[in-house]
């Protein structure tokens, strides 16, 4: 049964080969939208080229999210190569084995401590398995929503610092346009006026140009994401199907125990003679109670007596006639 389970463990190749599709398919846009495609098409270079230092940060951030995630679909495969070799080996040489990957390290020295043992593993190792692999598989998935949340805050950061310049750049404008309207004729002041809007024009630039490169990487990112965390999450039910089919629960592996476990009447046995212990102990604590309120209430009549100086009253039986 084992080995028809771990012939589940696919692989990431379905998952990488969309990834690698949709970012083909990204390229494939940016090419026709650059100059490379035609001459004529600046759009991209203009909108890189209106903050170059902000954008280039953006699209080295988007380049290390792509390779992170494929990276992230990637290791699934080692993994997945790894437990079906050794559900191969199940019993025999564990050692032969090859060095396991980082996702399943702290798995494999559970499983080979549990080849030691006979091969079992109990509920509790194969907990251990699952929240281990769950713990790392977290791990990576916060990091690339990081990745994809950096990309948005820098493409805001270039907006407000692009409507920032836009803003000082209009107060120039009008403050040096107030100032040398009184000597210059009308043509001048708007020609000049011309001019001196280039600079908060160029601000705007640098605002919907890193808008742009920041959410359209983060959709990128974010997409490559969801692509990498199915694979990791479906080579995760299938470490929790085959563990389900060899764990072994009161020695008996595959759910078995609760009707061909040995020692289950040792246990009842216990349990009942526990049970009768406690019954024992709880009327035994009542009994002593009921005599410690008894010779409490003695006490007490008979510091009553002497206090009032009378004695106690003896009922005295009258004798039978006869006797």
């Amino acid at each position: 049964m084992a080995r028809d389970i771990t012939a589940r463990f696919s692989g990431p190749s379905g998952k990488i080969l969309n990834m690698l599709i949709f970012l083909t398919v990204v390229g494939a846009v940016g090419f026709y939208m650059s100059p490379l495609y035609n001459s004529e098409n600046t759009l991209l270079l203009d909108a890189f080229n209106a903050n170059r230092a902000l954008n280039g940060l953006i699209l080295l951030v988007l380049f290390l999210g792509v390779v992170y995630n494929l990276r992230q679909a990637a290791v699934v495969g080692p993994a997945a190569d790894w437990i079906r070799n050794y559900a191969s080996q199940r019993g025999k040489n564990w050692r032969d084995l090859p060095r396991p990957p980082g996702l399943i390290r702290a798995v494999s020295s559970i499983l080979s401590q549990s080849d030691r043992k006979g091969g079992v593993i109990n509920r509790a190792s194969a907990s251990a398995i699952l929240d281990s692999v769950g713990t790392r598989v977290d791990e990576g998935r916060e990091f690339a929503k990081y990745i994809a949340n950096l990309l948005v805050f820098l493409g805001l950061l270039g907006t407000f610092w692009g409507l920032l310049g836009t803003v000082n750049g209009v107060a120039d404008t009008i403050s040096s346009l107030a100032s040398s309207s009184a000597g210059a004729s009308t043509e001048n002041a708007v020609a000049q006026l011309i001019n001196n809007l280039e600079k908060p024009l160029g601000g705007m630039g640098t605002a919907f140009s890193s808008s742009l490169f920041g959410l359209g990487g983060s959709l990128i990112v974010g997409y490559l994401d969801i692509q990498a965390g199915q694979t990791q999450n479906r080579f995760y039910s299938d470490l929790e199907d085959w563990l389900s089919s060899v764990t072994q629960v009161g020695g008996v592996p595959g759910g078995e125990a609760a009707t061909s476990f040995s020692g289950g009447d040792d246990v009842l046995g216990s349990l009942h003679s526990i049970e009768l212990a406690l019954n024992k102990l709880a009327a035994a604590q009542n009994t002593g109670q009921q005599r410690a309120a008894e010779a409490v209430r003695e006490e007490i009549r008979q510091l009553g007596h002497t206090l009032t100086g009378s004695r106690p009253q003896v009922k005295r039986t009258t004798p039978r006639k006869g006797s």
